[in-house]
């Protein structure tokens, strides 16, 4: 049985969720598959990339590899907007303050935390610059003068996390990139997470604005006050973005390898583009091109690979009153967090996503389509536009029925063989066209009818108009334009009258579905880039290609070196991930000389024998949240991955040992975490002497 398998069921039994399936033959086949995780939470991946570079590299390195990040925090921001493609007359950007919040930097500004609340801006709308919407975000703590940042790699197709340090006035920043393991944590969807509503921690909270406005009125221009619908824009972006992860998995194992693998690639961006020529509203799902090449390939290879369904990792972390504390909650203690709101604790999956083909191809297809900007779509409809002339038209007539009056006339029009139908109702002024659709799928809708011309001849009325869909030509959902509709009708005694309509179809479509065939679609990672080489592609131009991006020597994570005394080597392999850093949130106990390290691991003592009894204590009856956080797999003393629960156990039982003979020697006795914890977690001395 594999090892991540094994260790996900245990760790995530609650859940019922596994990084992978059982082996053939294993005992457990019998039982009903386990589904696999969307991205592992218990596999953080390489801290550096191992390709590309992200957007915030992108935005803050020039040409020859020099790092600017403006300061003050505005122009920061405003750099950001800049590269997006907007301003401060059309922002991109929202912001929400956060004083007491769950971020490693949440105790940097005790006591003072209404006067120095960190700042979390998101780039939550698209621009005509970089696609940055939903792939940047970006925490700002002015007292530890720290910048955290998660954004997107296009060449990995995943988020990176990275750090700027010394971001002060007169400081030169330093920017690196954080270590996977400490950030996935919390962070274990490997982006970006945010409060559930109503976001109380947030100065979308009365309360929590209140006492910020005695403090100052703004901080780096984002207003004390403010209300839920900016938290709402930056809630609805971590959510967007966690499908990314979804998006690039079906991409890749989804349609699978070969030539079958590239025709559902190609299948699904040419359903994609369908969907957004639409405005979203509908794609040709039940072509038979999409249902061979789409749903069969994501049948088959979900059903393989994934036979208890994909779990999709939850961005959301529970709401929590900051101000929810003890009578007398002072300094430190403000900044506790109790396990109930913890975002180390294992969350379950958002939902689970069966492994069946039309399901999973609606995932990739509005997957793929969140990788272009209306920008986007506007350039490739203008490219098609400008294609008109050269496309071929057909003009198909169904039966009608018409009713009503002039001063508002309804239609409901369909084939014998449901090969195309429309309805609608449109006085002298204009109307609306409710849905036209062809075969079997499903239809577009709510469509503009305007440049209405009726007349009437020998009992004979016929009304001719363009549909619109924001002002630009409608498309049916195989991506073809309707550019006129003709309805025909005589005049007759009753409740309706029979009449015919007929609609201009303009066949430019299959210019894209060429393009896209002769797409090398084989890279394992979705990029953006794809649609702009479809609209490049058609106006016959070669398409635009990113600036290579040389990541300074500075980004690359310290090397942690493991110490030479056995008790330390121990804790290395146990904690060194998130504590063996220069930072000192988390603390990093086990940096620095040996005497330092020494030091730091008996005054931590007391700190970590809590945290590690706390996997002792029912969930509900926490008083902290256990260390090393549940959510990752623990290695074994020799630094791999062991043989299963066994070895994990055995470590923490070693790790456990050692820290009690350290507390024995110090009290004269083995104090229980009900006696440390009686003055309250945050009284026990710091890690860091």
């Amino acid at each position: 049985m594999k090892l991540q398998w094994m260790l996900a069921m245990l760790q995530l039994a609650s859940t019922g969720v596994s990084g992978h399936p059982p082996e053939p033959g294993d005992t457990a086949r019998a039982e009903p598959a386990a589904p696999t995780w969307t991205i592992d939470p218990t596999t953080p991946g390489s801290d550096l990339p191992a390709a590309g570079a992200s957007l915030f590299d992108r935005i803050t390195l020039d040409e020859q590899g020099r790092r600017q990040i403006p300061f003050p925090f505005e122009r920061f921001v405003a750099r950001i907007e800049a590269a997006a493609g907007c301003d401060a007359s059309r922002p991109c950007t929202k912001a929400v303050l956060i004083p007491l919040g769950r971020s490693l930097q949440r105790s940097a500004a005790s006591p003072d935390f209404f006067r120095h609340p960190r700042i979390v801006t998101a780039v939550v709308a698209d621009g005509a610059g970089l696609r940055l919407r939903d792939r940047l975000y970006v925490g700002f703590q002015d007292r530890a003068a720290v910048i955290e940042v998660i954004s997107y790699n296009e060449s990995l197709g995943r988020f990176e996390f990275q750090i700027a340090k010394n971001y002060a006035a007169g400081k030169v920043p330093e920017v690196s990139y954080a270590r996977r393991t400490l950030c996935v944590a919390c962070h274990q969807n490997h982006g970006p997470i945010f409060s559930q509503q109503v976001w109380l921690e947030t100065n979308a909270n009365p309360q929590v604005a209140a006492r910020l406005e005695r403090e100052q009125q703004s901080f780096a221009g984002i207003a004390a006050r403010t209300n839920t619908d900016v938290a709402q824009a930056i809630d609805d972006a971590t959510d967007r973005a966690n499908r990314l992860a979804l998006t690039q998995r079906l991409w890749r194992e989804g349609c699978g390898p070969g030539a079958p693998g590239d025709a559902c690639r190609r299948g699904a961006l040419t359903a994609a583009l369908q969907f957004t020529l639409t405005g979203q509203r509908s794609y040709a799902m039940s072509a038979d091109a999409f249902q061979r090449t789409v749903l069969q390939s994501l049948q088959t290879n979900a059903r393989r690979a994934w036979p208890g369904g994909l779990a999709l990792s939850d961005p959301d972390i529970p709401n929590r009153d900051p101000l929810d504390l003890p009578q007398g909650s002072t300094g430190a203690t403000l900044a506790n967090i109790d396990p109930r709101f913890d975002p180390l604790v294992p969350r379950s999956p958002l939902e689970i996503l069966p492994a069946e083909g039309r399901a999973l191809a609606v995932q990739l297809v509005t997957g793929v389509v969140a990788f272009w900007s209306e920008h986007d779509r506007s350039a490739l409809a203008d490219a098609m536009e400008r294609r008109a002339g050269r496309a071929s038209h057909r003009r198909p007539t169904v039966p009608c029925r018409i009713s009503g009056s002039r001063g508002l006339e309804e239609f409901e029009c369909a084939a014998a063989d449901d090969s195309l139908r429309l309805r609608g109702a449109f006085d002298h002024m204009g109307g609306t066209l409710d849905e036209i659709g062809v075969g079997g799928d499903e239809p577009v809708r709510h469509l503009h009818i305007d440049a209405l011309q009726r007349q009437s001849s020998a009992g004979t009325t016929t009304a001719r108009f363009r549909v619109r869909d924001q002002q630009r030509v409608a498309r049916l959902a195989d991506g073809n334009a309707v550019e006129a509709i003709e309805l025909r009708w005589q005049a007759a005694t009753g409740a309706s009258d029979s009449g015919v309509a007929s609609v201009q179809i303009r066949e430019d479509f299959p210019a894209i579905a060429d393009v896209v065939a002769a797409m090398d679609v084989s890279a394992p990672v979705l990029r953006a880039s794809l649609v702009d080489a479809v609209a490049a592609r058609l106006d016959g131009v070669a398409p635009p290609t990113a600036r290579e991006i040389r990541l300074p020597a500075s980004t690359r994570p310290e090397a942690a070196v493991s110490p030479a005394d056995p008790t330390a080597a121990r804790f290395e392999v146990q904690c060194g991930g998130c504590h063996h850093t220069s930072e000192v949130t988390p603390p990093n106990f086990l940096s620095g000389d040996a005497q330092r390290v020494k030091a730091a691991l008996q005054s931590c003592a007391p700190r970590m024998l809590v945290r590690l009894a706390m996997r002792d204590v029912p969930a509900t009856q926490r008083a902290k949240s256990p260390m090393p956080p549940e959510s990752l797999v623990i290695p074994t003393r020799g630094g791999e991955h062991g043989s299963g629960a066994a070895s994990d156990q055995r470590a923490l039982r070693e790790l456990r040992a050692a820290v009690e003979a350290t507390l024995i020697r110090e009290y004269g006795h083995l104090p229980t975490a009900d006696e440390l914890l009686r003055q309250g977690y945050e009284s026990l001395r710091p890690c860091l002497p």
